[in-house]
C-alpha cells in the first residue's frame, strides 16, 4: 500500500512541479509539489528516491519549458537544458531525507530551502543562458508576497515555499502534540506577518507625478515577408535598403504621431528597424529631428548588419530632446548565440524631468547578477526593448516585472511577437499589450517618475553567502546530534 501511494504523491508531485513553472506558472502548484515530494519518498530507500525523483524533476522540468526554447542546431541538446537543470532539484529532496535520518530537531527544516535556494542562486551568476526556472517567478500574481523580491530576491520567494514544505513534513515527524501546534502557529504567523507587510508596501503611493509613454512595435516576427528582410541583405542589397527605409519612415511617422499625441517618453521594441550600416548616422538623425521637434526621449533599438566580418549590433539608444543620442547600450545577454557585438554589461542612465532613465534589451534582464546595477545607480524608469516569441509569454515579460521590484525601478517593456506592459516597482501593472490579440501595436500609458531604494540593491549580494554558511553550520549540527544519539543508545 505505501508503495502505491508513494507513487501517485511523486506523480502528483511531478504534474504540479510542471505546472508551477515555465509557461504555466500556476502559483499555488510551487507550494504544493514539495511537500508531496518529500512524502512521496519518506518510505523509500536513498538509492530508489534518488532516481525515481531525478526523473520526476528532469521531466517535469522539461514538460514547463516545452516549446519555449528556441532550435538551435549549434548548441547540441540545447532544447533539453530544461531537464538536465531539473534534474538537480532532487538533490534538495534528498539531502533533507537524508537529515532527517540524523536529526528531527526543527533546524533541519533548513536543508530543503537553503539547498533549493542555492541551486536557484547557482542559476543566477553561473547560468550563460539567464536565470531561467526560478520557482519564485510562479507567484508573480502574487504581488504581497511579490515584495519579498525586493529584500532577498526572487530566490528569497523560493526560500520561503521550500521552508514551508519543510516544516509542514516535518509537523508529520514524531513530535508532541505541543510542539507541532507551537511550530504551526509560530510559522503559520511569521508566513502571514511577510504577506501582511507585502499587503501595506503594495498601499503605500507609488508617487502622484507620472509620466505619458508610449511603446511601439511595426513587424510581427511570424510573418514570412517580414523575415526576408534579414536573407534580402545578402542576396539583393538594393532591394533591402529600400525595404529598410519604408519601415523606417513608418517607424518614425509612428514615433511622431505619439509625440503629438502627449507622449513624453516613446519606445521602440528590439529590432523594431532592420538597418545596414550605412543607414544608422541618417536614422538616428532623423529620430533626433522628432525628439527636438516634440522635446521627447526617444529609445530605440535598430538591429544594424555591419561589414563583413564584423559581428551585428543589436544596441539601444536613448536620444533626448536636444536630439542628441545620451545613451548607447549594447545587448550583452545571450550574444554566443545572437552572435552581435557584446556589451560591456555596464548599466548606464540618463538623469531627466521624468526621471533617472536606463535602458536593457531583453535577454539581458535574465541576468540579475548584472541587473544589480539598475539599483545601485538608483534608476526610477528602466525600458526593456523586446522580441519574444508566442510560447514564452508573457513568461518572460513578468521576469523583467521582478527585476524592477528587485531593484526599486518603475519597468517599461516593449515586445514584439510577446506581452508588453508598464510595471511600477511593486510589480503592480499600469498599462499592457497583448501582441497577439491587437494588429495595432501601441500601448500607450502613464507610469511613475521615481523608483526607490530596497534592501535587496544594498544587501542581496550577500544572500548566497548566508545560505552557504547557514548550510555549513546544519550539517556541521546534524552530525553532532547524529552522533551525540548514537553514543546515547550504546550507553
Amino acid at each position: 500500500m505505501k508503495t502505491y501511494q508513494s507513487i501517485i504523491l511523486m506523480l502528483l508531485g511531478g504534474v504540479l512541479m510542471a505546472l508551477s513553472n515555465g509557461k504555466f506558472l500556476l502559483a499555488p502548484a510551487a507550494w504544493i509539489f514539495p511537500v508531496l515530494f518529500l512524502f512521496a519518498i519518506r518510505d523509500m530507500r536513498m538509492r530508489t528516491a534518488w532516481m525515481a525523483l531525478t526523473l520526476m524533476t528532469a521531466v517535469s522540468n522539461q514538460i514547463s519549458f516545452h516549446g519555449m526554447l528556441p532550435s538551435l542546431p549549434d548548441i547540441p541538446m540545447f532544447g533539453y537544458i530544461p531537464a538536465m537543470a531539473g534534474a538537480l532539484y532532487a538533490i534538495p529532496f534528498m539531502l533533507q531525507k537524508w537529515s532527517y535520518t540524523r536529526t528531527q530537531a526543527f533546524a533541519a527544516t533548513l536543508i530543503l530551502p537553503c539547498t533549493y535556494a542555492l541551486l536557484d542562486e547557482m542559476n543566477v551568476y553561473a547560468n550563460p543562458f539567464g536565470a531561467f526556472g526560478i520557482p519564485g517567478y510562479s507567484q508573480h500574481d502574487f504581488l504581497a508576497f511579490v515584495q519579498v523580491a525586493s529584500v532577498l530576491g526572487v530566490t528569497g520567494l523560493t526560500f520561503i515555499m521550500l521552508w514551508a514544505a519543510s516544516i509542514l513534513y516535518w509537523l508529520h515527524l514524531n513530535h508532541s502534540a505541543a510542539t507541532r501546534k507551537t511550530v504551526f502557529l509560530i510559522a503559520s504567523g511569521v508566513l502571514g506577518l511577510i504577506i501582511l507587510w507585502g499587503g501595506l508596501r503594495l498601499t503605500l503611493d507609488s508617487g502622484t507625478e507620472t509620466v505619458a509613454v508610449s511603446g511601439i512595435h511595426t513587424l510581427d516576427r511570424t510573418d514570412s515577408e517580414t523575415l526576408q528582410i534579414f536573407d534580402m541583405h545578402l542576396q539583393d542589397p538594393h532591394a533591402f535598403l529600400q525595404e529598410a527605409e519604408k519601415r523606417m519612415v513608418q517607424l518614425l511617422e509612428l514615433t511622431a504621431a505619439e509625440a503629438q499625441s502627449g507622449a513624453k517618453l516613446i519606445h521602440h521594441a528590439e529590432a523594431s528597424v532592420v538597418l545596414d550600416h550605412s543607414q544608422k548616422s541618417g536614422y538616428l538623425e532623423r529620430l533626433g529631428e522628432v525628439a527636438r521637434t516634440w522635446k521627447v526621449y526617444i529609445v530605440t533599438v535598430p538591429y544594424v548588419f555591419t561589414p563583413d566580418g564584423e559581428p551585428n549590433e543589436n544596441v539601444l539608444y536613448i536620444i533626448g530632446p536636444s536630439g542628441d543620442v545620451e545613451l548607447e547600450h549594447y545587448k550583452y545577454g545571450g550574444n554566443m548565440i545572437e552572435r552581435t557585438v557584446e556589451g560591456d554589461k555596464q548599466i548606464q542612465y540618463v538623469d531627466t524631468p521624468y526621471g533617472r532613465l536606463s535602458g536593457v534589451i531583453c535577454w539581458d534582464k535574465d541576468f540579475p547578477s548584472v541587473m544589480r546595477q539598475v539599483g545601485e545607480q538608483e534608476i526610477d524608469l528602466l525600458f526593456i526593448p523586446s522580441a519574444d516569441w508566442k510560447e514564452i509569454a508573457p513568461y518572460h515579460t513578468w521576469i523583467g516585472h521582478f527585476r524592477g521590484v528587485e531593484n526599486g525601478a518603475n519597468v517599461i517593456t516593449q515586445t514584439v511577437n510577446g506581452m508588453s506592459a508598464m510595471a511600477d516597482y511593486k510589480g503592480q501593472t499600469w498599462a499592457k499589450m497583448d501582441h497577439f490579440t491587437t494588429d495595432h501595436w501601441v500601448m500607450s500609458g502613464h507610469i511613475p517618475t521615481r523608483g526607490t531604494d530596497t534592501f535587496y540593491t544594498d544587501w542581496g549580494k550577500y544572500f548566497t553567502g548566508c545560505i552557504i554558511i547557514a548550510l555549513i553550520v546544519l550539517i556541521r549540527l546534524i552530525f553532532i546530534q547524529s552522533k551525540d544519539r548514537m553514543r546515547k543508545e550504546q550507553e
